[in-house]
């Protein structure tokens, strides 16, 4: 089954991280800092660790001092653990919506909801797709804090060249199973000024904590189980899930977000740090950063070939510089499913990120009102995504059924 998770995992890390963290210990959570910041271009200093990307948004956003009646522009087409960081910390949001024919919102649109009392603006890169006009907006309002989402985006790049996340006052990065890059659950916050940085760390106070020996465990197993669903061909990954599914989550032994979470029943554990062992699993993929972008970028192209002439699937534009996550495509909201079907009966699994303005659907919408983003709204219901990374090279026979399925009638 080509999927969407440990998309730059092989077998081979998991032995090769355990030496590495006998060897090197603790040290393997500096060895991978440092590694992750030079994949973006920067020094170590500008990359600190954590948990989850969350985790990340949520200790910058607190080191800002934003006060009560301090506005937060978030784009209408995001996940839920990002408004969610705000309404733990009781700031108030407000939606933009997305660029017509687009996932994410243009650098116009943003500059057009910007008001007097906006003071953090959130810039997400869906899918990988880098959101242009990022400088531009940074010298129209200095005095607003500009930080990029890109959760989805290691590896692009602007029209300049310059690695997603840079371009902003700040960024945060995830690893968790679904990302370009896999450490279980984790994330990085990555602080571009060096005024920020500074008071980011002077606001800093309680220290992070390390996870569990059970927590580590979870998330090794999750991803060691992911993995090994995208090396299954389907009929056997239908067995072994039906097997797996109810026991292991009887067990408890899927590391996953909680419904609660989704919800906005609880909140996650934003002290939680990045254990030294899923550093130690994310160095060998940033090693191989260059060759993974590469090959992202090649599938993209070869899905772009596929599709091209086709009235029922449509890709959604993006530039030369980006690396998608996954391949977003725009179909028809009444035969959605149908196609999600075919693509499951070639061995393709049809991704349905972002399926809800706020995803995913039956997730709570802190601060968001129905129609408030008629754009976004539109795309979660036509959205369908095709995968991407190490496991999801099509077959000769993958590739013409694709082909047949972008060619039939609408």
């Amino acid at each position: 089954m080509k999927g969407h998770v440990t998309t730059a995992l092989r077998w081979s890390d998991l032995p090769l991280s355990a030496v590495s963290y006998l060897v090197f210990g603790n040290a393997c959570h500096e060895r991978f800092r440092a590694a992750f910041a030079a994949s973006l271009g920067m020094q170590t200093e500008a990359v600190r660790l954590f948990g989850s990307g969350r985790a990340a948004l949520h200790a910058f956003v607190k080191a800002m001092g934003l006060q009560q009646g301090d506005e937060v522009l978030l784009p209408g087409y995001t996940c839920v653990v990002v408004p969610n960081v705000f309404m733990h910390l009781g700031i108030s949001v407000r939606y933009v919506d997305i660029e017509r024919g687009h996932c994410n919102v243009s650098a116009q649109g943003w500059a057009e909801a910007i008001g007097p009392s906006t003071k953090l603006v959130l810039v997400p890169h869906n899918f990988g797709i880098v959101t242009a006009g990022l400088t531009e907006l940074r010298a129209a309002f200095p005095a607003v804090i500009f930080v990029e989402d890109a959760a989805h985006a290691w590896g692009s790049k602007d029209q300049a060249g310059t690695a997603a996340g840079r371009a902003g006052h700040a960024a945060f990065y995830s690893f968790e199973y679904s990302k370009c890059l896999s450490t279980g659950l984790g994330g990085a916050l990555l602080i571009n000024d060096a005024g920020l940085r500074q008071r980011f760390v002077a606001a800093q106070g309680t220290l992070l904590t390390t996870p569990s020996v059970a927590t580590l465990l979870k998330q090794l197993l999750t991803l060691s189980y992911h993995r090994l669903c995208m090396s299954l061909p389907r009929r056997v990954l239908q067995v072994v899930q039906t097997l797996l599914r109810a026991p292991s989550r009887a067990l408890g032994l899927v590391a996953q977000t909680p419904a609660s979470e989704l919800d906005g029943r609880s909140q996650p554990d934003y002290a939680q740090a990045l254990h030294p062992l899923s550093a130690a699993v994310g160095l060998p993929q940033v090693s191989r950063a260059s060759a993974l972008w590469a090959l992202r970028r090649r599938q993209a192209l070869h899905y772009d070939e596929l599709l091209a002439g086709s009235v029922r699937i449509h890709a959604l534009p993006r530039a030369a510089g980006d690396v998608l996550l996954r391949y977003p495509v725009r179909v028809d909201p009444r035969h959605r499913e149908t196609l999600a079907q075919e693509l499951l009966e070639l061995g393709i699994e049809p991704g349905r990120w972002f399926d809800d303005v706020v995803h995913p659907k039956g997730s709570l919408r802190y601060g968001y009102a129905d129609g408030q983003c008629p754009v976004g709204e539109s795309l979660a219901q036509a959205i369908l995504n095709l995968p991407l990374g190490l496991h999801a090279n099509l077959s000769a026979a993958q590739s013409a059924g694709l082909r047949a399925l972008a060619l039939a009638p609408a």
